[in-house]
This record gives structure tokens, C-alpha cells and sequence, in this order.
């Protein structure tokens, strides 16, 4: 089963140390690449799309991070998920450890540098005057909710995938490519043609960006349904890859 428990915690705080120091493994600068890169990127990326496209949106700098930071959580801890048992076959094979404490230590570890990245974007607001909705804020953890069920059920999958097929890596890598072009990260969603419209809301993590903006950035609670749909689908994702792990986490060992 998918359970922690008290033995087991000491294990996980020990995998999440070692994937976020690992992180920064051999840098100069270390941990403070967790600051520069989102900063260095939301300037760069500000820049090039401010001078190209010259997109009616309040405060662009906020609007390009708060997109970023969301899915850059997503891209780094479902990569690192995709190899949270293959990568650790060593340890497995010497040890009783259950499989699933690499999954979440993976996610928790991609959460923290998530965290930093949300301070940087409260500060970037800060620095550019735009609103605070004392009142409204606090909801944001909704949509974050979202996100870690939507995370650690896709992160199930791919640990389970990665093992019996490797390719998988470059066939995910393309995969988030083109799934970070039809998130509305660079873009306002009025730019987009209508026809296109029920395509991007496909996405769940166009969603889960979407509800972030409303209750960060404008002080907006989004429609109940819109909520309770992105929840129920980030759900269901979880509860799929808790099945498919359970299924095929006993026969992983005779793939090393």
C-alpha cells in the first residue's frame, strides 16, 4: 500500500535531503541557483516576449513567473519521479525499502525549491507594486493542492513506465515541451482562437496556472465548478497511479 509509516520517515527525509543538495551538486553558487534561474528566466523570457509581442498584460513579469513557477514544479519533479526506483535499483536490491517513499521524496524535494520560487514571486510583486488580496491569497493553496495530487500520480506512473521502458525519458521530454506551449504560460488566453479554446482546457495544468493568476495576481476566486473539476481530475490521476503502481511495483525487481 501507499503508506508511510513512522520507520519509513526518517528514509524519506533522508531521500529528500540528498535529491535537493544533489541538485546543486558541484555549483559555485549552490542552493542560490534556486533564486537566480527563476529570476534570470522570468527576466530574459520578459524581454524577448515584451519585445516581440507586445500582449496587453497588466504586469508581464508576474504573469510570466506565476505561469513558470507552476510549471517548472511540474516538469522537475515528474522527471525526477520518472527515475525515483530505476535510479535507486542499488539501494532497492539491498534493502526492504518501499518503492514509493523515492516517488514522494522526489516531489517533496521538487516542493522546495517550488517554495523558494513562490517568495521570489510574492517579492517580484512586491517590487512591482502590483495588488495583494490579503483576503484572497490564502486560497492559492487550492490550486497547489491540485497540482501535488496531479504530480504524484503522473510521478507513480513514470516510475513504473521508466523501468520497463526507457525511451520513455525523450518521449516525456517532448511531451513537456509541447505541453509548456499549451499551458497559456507566455500568452494571454485571448490571443488563442476559439475553435482552440477546448483544446487547451484538455490540460489540467492550464487549470491549475489559470486559478493560480485569478487568486494570486487579481484578487479573483474562480468558479466553484472550475475548482472542484481540476481537483476531481487531479484525483482521479492520483488514484490511477496508485493502481497502476500497486499493480506492478512487485514485478520491478526482476527488470534490474
Amino acid at each position: 500500500m501507499i503508506l508511510i509509516n513512522e520507520n519509513e520517515l526518517f528514509l524519506l527525509e533522508e531521500i529528500v535531503k540528498r535529491n535537493f543538495s544533489s541538485k546543486y551538486k558541484d555549483s559555485v553558487l549552490g542552493i542560490f541557483w534556486s533564486i537566480l534561474r527563476p529570476l534570470l528566466m522570468m527576466i530574459l523570457l520578459t524581454i524577448i516576449f515584451s519585445t516581440l509581442f507586445r500582449w496587453d498584460i497588466m504586469n508581464y513579469p508576474v504573469y510570466l513567473l506565476s505561469g513558470r513557477c507552476i510549471f517548472d514544479f511540474f516538469s522537475a519533479s515528474t522527471n525526477l519521479c520518472m527515475y525515483a526506483i530505476k535510479g535507486n535499483k542499488n539501494i532497492l536490491q539491498k534493502t526492504a525499502a518501499p518503492k514509493h517513499i523515492f516517488i514522494l521524496g522526489s516531489v517533496i524535494s521538487e516542493f522546495m525549491n517550488f517554495f523558494i520560487t513562490l517568495i521570489i514571486l510574492i517579492v517580484v510583486m512586491i517590487i512591482t507594486n502590483n495588488p495583494f488580496y490579503l483576503n484572497i491569497i490564502p486560497l492559492s493553496i487550492i490550486p497547489i493542492i491540485s497540482l501535488l495530487l496531479l504530480v504524484t500520480g503522473i510521478g507513480l506512473i513514470l516510475s513504473i513506465v521508466a523501468v520497463y521502458f526507457s525511451d520513455i525519458q525523450h518521449l516525456w521530454g517532448v511531451f513537456i515541451l509541447g505541453l509548456m506551449y499549451a499551458s497559456a504560460i507566455f500568452y494571454p488566453m485571448d490571443i488563442v482562437p476559439n475553435p482552440f479554446h477546448k483544446y487547451l482546457v484538455l490540460n489540467p495544468l492550464f487549470w491549475i496556472i489559470d486559478q493560480f493568476r485569478d487568486l494570486m495576481l487579481l484578487g479573483v476566486i474562480p468558479n466553484s465548478s472550475y475548482i472542484i473539476n481540476s481537483l476531481l481530475l487531479s484525483t482521479i490521476v492520483l488514484v490511477f497511479g496508485v493502481i497502476v503502481f500497486v499493480t506492478y511495483e512487485r514485478f520491478v525487481a526482476l527488470k534490474f
